[in-house]
């Protein structure tokens, strides 16, 4: 900035940058605070689901635990209908028959002594009946079915409970029952499969399974119950939409465009001041060498110009990025584009109140100049010799001509303008009472 910066301009340039200042600090702060709606937390709807989810197999679990025990009860009654072999009795076992000595007494007058003794194998064992396989598989099948079912139910429910000794053996009893695998049609393969079953399964404490998944279940079912209570009331800020670009780098191109714009507004005014200086200081010398109205003229000329700077577009920028950033702050790209469009609005805004002002503010503008300048004509009298309404023809009749020409008509019109004054005011003293008429 210099003395030949308008006051019109550096006042402008003030406004432009406490707009842009407010503006824009009003509309970062509202990007940066902004946050999503509430919406109901997925996370947690999604948990309350999956809890929900458990409860059925656990129920199943449970059922399979209660049938257990009756199926295994029912299997050892059917397991002797059907002739097989108890799973309780160890191989080889021999059985024992008392006999009286046959020989009744040792000797003479001696007391006959009765004794008992063992015989092995002395009777002939009883031919076996061949068992019923078929009532053996059918028996078997229902406590199979309940085996496979709760073989799956081991880890969830050591998950939710951990793992209790006491039921450790029954879980690994089920775990190789289940492993067993289906027999085919043969008669055969059933009736082992039906051994097996029983050999596993006869003695096992059904009941610490059956127990264990009742408390699993129950757990479940609190579970669900507390995931339920926590979805239906939990709240999380719904994520802001991810635009063209990332949140901080869509502030910082739109702070960036505003501060681009008051930059180019300052260079703006300087280049147009450094102009002025360069067009008037050499026509200083003009009025040492006799050319005082070359200096005028170009005085009138310059003040015809119009305010540089661009104020428009530093005012339209800062506008157009709060705007955007009050009506939608969720999305920051439209913020770098209320920047962008608020440089073209407020550039037109600009140009429409030029062309609005006209010459209007020429005779103020002129006379600030001369009073840096202060030429050899006063340039009140230049000014005086243009009619009010008649600037905007004036100036494109002072511009049409060459500077000499220019030069010369400004030096008349101030001559005009002398001798107008010096008549009004040889005619105002003739009028004043008292005083002796002129001649």
């Amino acid at each position: 900035m210099n003395e030949y910066t308008r006051r019109e301009e550096v006042r402008a340039t003030f406004i432009a940058s406490a707009i842009l200042v407010l503006c824009i600090a009003a509309a970062v702060l509202r990007l940066v605070t902004v946050e999503g709606r509430l919406i109901p937390d997925p996370a947690a709807r999604r948990q309350a689901e999956d809890s929900e989810a458990r409860i059925a197999p656990a129920r199943a679990c449970a059922l399979a635990g209660e049938k257990l025990i009756s199926e295994i009860e029912v299997f050892k009654k059917l397991a002797k209908s059907a002739r097989m072999p108890d799973p309780a009795e160890k191989p080889g076992a021999t059985k024992q028959l008392d006999a009286v000595d046959p020989r009744g007494t040792r000797g003479p007058g001696e007391t006959p002594v009765t004794r008992t003794r063992t015989l092995r194998n002395t009777l002939p064992a009883p031919k076996p009946k061949e068992p019923d396989k078929q009532l053996a598989w059918a028996s078997a099948q229902p406590l199979y079915k309940q085996a496979k079912i709760l073989a799956g139910c081991r880890e969830a429910t050591d998950a939710v409970l951990g793992a209790r000794v006491s039921a450790i053996p029954a879980w690994d009893a089920i775990a190789k029952a289940a492993a067993i695998a289906p027999p085919g049609a043969a008669e055969a393969e059933q009736f082992e499969a039906a051994k097996q079953l029983l050999s596993l399964l006869a003695e096992i404490p059904a009941d610490k399974v059956a127990q264990a998944t009742k408390d699993a279940e129950a757990a479940f079912k609190a579970t669900a119950e507390r995931d339920r209570e926590r979805a239906n009331t939990a709240m999380v800020r719904e994520p802001l939409p991810q635009g063209v670009f990332s949140r901080r780098v869509a502030v910082s191109v739109g702070v960036g465009l505003t501060v681009c714009a008051l930059l180019i507004s300052y260079l703006g005014v300087r280049a147009a001041s450094m102009r002025r200086l360069a067009t008037l200081l050499p026509l200083r010398d003009a009025v040492r060498s006799g050319r005082p109205g070359m200096q005028a003229a170009e005085i009138l000329k310059t003040a015809a110009a119009h305010n540089s700077g661009e104020p428009g577009i530093v005012i339209g920028a800062a506008i157009g990025g709060l705007s955007a950033a009050l009506l939608a702050p969720k999305d920051a790209d439209l913020f770098v584009a209320g920047v962008m469009a608020g440089l073209l609005i407020g550039l037109g805004a600009q140009w429409a109140f030029r062309l609005a002002i006209g010459a209007s503010r020429w005779r103020a503008r002129a006379t600030e100049l001369a009073e840096v300048e202060k030429p050899a004509i006063p340039i009140v009298l230049a000014l005086s010799g243009v009619k009010p309404g008649l600037e905007p023809e004036f100036i494109q009749f002072l511009r049409s001509l060459p500077p000499a020409d220019a030069a010369a008509a400004v030096e008349k019109l101030a001559s005009q303008a002398e001798e107008r004054i010096l008549a009004a005011a040889d005619a105002g003293t003739a009028l004043t009472p008292g005083k002796p008429p002129p001649g």
